[in-house]
């Protein structure tokens, strides 16, 4: 995230507005996805192995962990979150955007409950790039005559859900007039194709992105996302101390 200037889910924002690093880092997700999909026999427990019983057996969510009825710990999380907004207004805020980040956040939570609603899955697209990775490994394996001939039929939800968010955001931009926060940030093309690479293959092997636990998973008060999106944040600043 810190070479492409994105996450899985605004790299498809900046395709539709036009930022040219976003194609970029769109190619290097394409690679991740790839490269993912061929090693995910390798990094993933198979199905009914002593692994996955006991990655099954472990508590999940945080209210299982520490025993707190989940009521409670709505509260507390509301209230962190209320801290976390007061000390957010402190800081200096960014020029020529269409609303203010606490309307814009609201506007994120209702395309929460719309995806629930309207698919009954939660958030999250780095699930597309392991797809049309997917899509690309099986084309291939037709192609040199090894592909499989039988099987269940591949999804393809995420990476419609995908598609959604480009045409919601080049509609969005085309018909109202609005510039970039800041300009467009100069990232190499071979950087942004690296960026994305890592950033997609990261966020499969985590199982989850920025949108996928951020959004959805700490909402749930899962305990993997929790510690996926504080390897995020101090991943990505941990990084920029030396770029």
């Amino acid at each position: 995230m810190t070479l492409t200037g994105a996450c899985p889910g605004t790299v498809l924002v900046q395709i539709a507005t036009g930022i040219r690093s976003g194609y970029f880092a769109f190619v290097g997700g394409l690679l991740g996805g790839t490269l993912y999909s061929v090693a995910k026999p390798y990094l993933v427990s198979a199905p009914g192995s002593q692994a996955a019983k006991d990655v099954k057996d472990e508590p999940r969510t945080v209210q299982q962990y520490v025993g707190v009825r989940e009521e409670r710990l709505v509260l507390f999380y509301e209230g962190f979150l209320v801290l976390v907004l007061a000390l957010a207004s402190l800081t200096q805020r960014a020029e020529n955007v269409l609303f203010p980040p606490v309307v814009g956040g609201l506007l994120i939570g209702v395309g929460q409950v719309a995806s629930l609603v309207l698919t009954g899955s939660a958030v999250g697209v780095s699930s597309a790039y392991e797809q049309l990775g997917g899509a690309a490994k099986r084309a291939w394996g037709y192609i040199s005559g090894s592909g499989e001939k039988s099987g269940p039929r591949p999804a393809y939800n995420s990476i419609a859900f995908a598609g959604g968010i480009v045409l919601g955001s080049w509609v969005l931009s085309q018909a109202l007039d609005f510039k970039v926060p800041g300009g467009e940030a100069p990232i190499a093309d071979s950087t942004a194709i690296l960026g994305g690479l890592i950033m997609v293959l990261g966020a499969r092997i985590a199982g989850g992105c920025t949108s996928g636990h951020g959004i959805s998973g700490m909402s749930t008060f899962s305990i993997a996302s929790i510690i996926s999106v504080a390897a995020m944040f101090s991943g990505g600043m941990g990084l920029a101390l030396f770029i």
